[in-house]
């Protein structure tokens, strides 16, 4: 590191075209006190995370159960030859009301581990958090996405006995502008070097934003996650494996990203990864994990393609730009159709923001969640100038059912039955949403089991318009429109993946 803090000093003092030797050395030593500085207040915030699979007959020969408590893990995981079955990094961050202390990490780093209130997963795996002090606790998941990646765990403090009012958690809440050539120092866990809770440094310049990680195969580009998308910061500098779920630091001590993955090519040098930044998209969806809710994705309901720069051109539609997204097919009664757009309709802007492809439009999106209201700029044939259209977004399906995590739903239980949007779970539609009118209705994803719901005999994947006559679109609508309703509530349902038309009677 002293090597290359004393390069960029005489890079430095050579920009400035005067200085000496001695003024180079001193810039080194000035930059590389303020690196140490930095290092030393933003330590303490970070955990190496490991997940451990047990024998179940090694705690005393008793089986495990899922909720039992232990203070803290075995004795074999502090030995120091210890070497756990996965492991990563972790960022210690306040909730959202601030008066816990929680970690936010990689989906990757703990998929499989316990789920709160389980402390062991049903193969027997713990996860198990090391402090930069050095203490050791176990930790259970609270929230996790599989499509941003990212995770929130709830340490057992308690059962540690340490005093979460004495760690210092990382601000993200807020987040400075990431720049192209901008410094950055990141911390995290290789190769689990970190089990004696000091986290290992490296530091690197933010070489470019909204990139896609290598391979470019046709697994990648078909998947959910929002990698696809181009949403990730690319570091140049080195990131070894087990340094996911760290944090990225800028020059003033900011937590401007999470690391997530590497550049795998094979052949190649991998002194190079990827990062998730800590944008307006990642801080709604940390703020939504940290509550324990399932993360919610904005949807228009169309299909997009792109529009290259020879098309684009040949639009002549007076904007400035070098190409855009078309919306090539809009499904009948969609937040887009119900607006105004309509096929072959080229997408130019969304929230202000340039629509140069389709990554960029389902990117933008993304950013906001069901019911947002946001201006969509559109050109259409015919028509001489773009116009404004306002969209209150959809929910976009998710795919990844059984890997979400969310131990708090955002809306309860209603006598047994669990709903969401229309296209909340892409396993329910019968139909593709672009192939049938896009239902005006809620879905049904969970019945209990003898509950009112369950004894009207509703089933996942039904679809409820009505309540008492009342038309409901939204789980806001639903709740408000039960709310209201005491005793018998009579249901109507479109046609599901379970059910013909019908209207059924949920008693209390």
């Amino acid at each position: 590191m002293r090597c290359r803090l004393f390069q960029l000093a005489v890079i430095l003092v050579i920009l400035c075209r005067q200085g000496s030797s001695v003024q180079a050395q001193n810039l080194a030593a000035a930059l590389e006190e303020t690196i140490v500085k930095l290092i030393e207040r933003v330590e303490p915030a970070v955990v190496s995370i490991a997940r451990v699979r047990l024998n179940p007959n090694a705690l005393d020969a008793e089986p495990i159960h899922r909720n039992q408590r232990l203070a803290l893990p075995p004795t074999d995981v502090e030995h120091a030859d210890f070497q756990p079955n996965d492991f990563g990094a972790g960022i210690l961050i306040a909730s959202n009301d601030g008066r816990e202390r929680l970690v936010l990490t990689n989906y990757h780093v703990v998929r499989g581990g316990p789920v709160a209130p389980a402390f062991f997963h049903t193969d027997g795996s713990i996860l198990t958090l090391r402090l930069a002090n050095r203490r050791l606790c176990r930790a259970t998941i609270i929230a996790a996405d599989p499509r941003s990646d990212l995770a929130i765990l709830k340490p057992d403090f308690e059962g540690a006995r340490i005093d979460p009012t004495q760690l210092t958690p990382l601000d993200w809440s807020q987040s400075s502008t990431v720049r192209k050539g901008q410094f950055v120092v990141i911390l995290g866990n290789p190769y689990a070097l970190a089990r004696d809770g000091s986290a290992s440094v490296s530091w690197g310049m933010i070489s470019n934003m909204t990139r896609q990680p290598l391979p470019w195969t046709k697994e990648t580009l078909a998947s959910s996650t929002l990698y696809r998308l181009g949403n990730l910061l690319q570091i140049d500098g080195r990131m070894n494996l087990g340094t996911s779920g760290g944090p990225v630091i800028n020059m003033k001590g900011e937590l401007v990203g999470i690391t997530t993955s590497l550049a795998v090519v094979d052949g190649y040098e991998k002194s190079a990864g990827f990062a998730i930044p800590l944008d307006d998209m990642s801080r709604r969806i940390v703020k939504s994990l940290v509550a324990g809710h399932e993360v919610e994705y904005g949807m228009l309901g169309i299909v997009p393609r792109e529009i290259s720069q020879l098309e684009f051109l040949n639009l002549n539609t007076g904007v400035d730009q070098a190409s855009a997204a078309r919306a090539s097919l809009v499904a009948s009664e969609s937040p887009a159709y119900r607006a105004g757009i309509r096929s072959e309709d080229a997408i130019l802007k969304i929230a202000d923001q340039p629509v140069l492809s389709v990554r960029d439009l389902m990117r933008t999106v993304g950013l906001f969640e069901p019911e947002s209201a946001v201006d969509v700029v559109v050109w259409r044939n015919g028509i001489d100038t773009p116009f404004t259209v306002k969209v209150t977004l959809g929910k976009w399906p998710v795919q990844d059912d059984e890997g979400i995590i969310a131990t708090n739903p955002r809306w309860p239980s209603w006598r047994g039955l669990s709903i969401d949007y229309p296209t909340g779970r892409s396993k329910y539609m019968r139909d593709s949403v672009m192939n049938a009118p896009y239902r005006r209705a809620v879905l049904v994803t969970g019945v209990a089991d003898k509950s009112a719901a369950s004894e009207a005999e509703l089933q996942s994947g039904d679809f409820i318009a009505r309540v008492n006559g009342i038309p409901v679109e939204t789980p806001a609508n639903f709740h408000a429109a039960v709310a209201k309703a005491k005793g018998p509530v009579t249901l109507s349902l479109y046609p599901g993946a379970s059910a013909e038309s019908r209207s059924v009677i949920v008693r209390e």
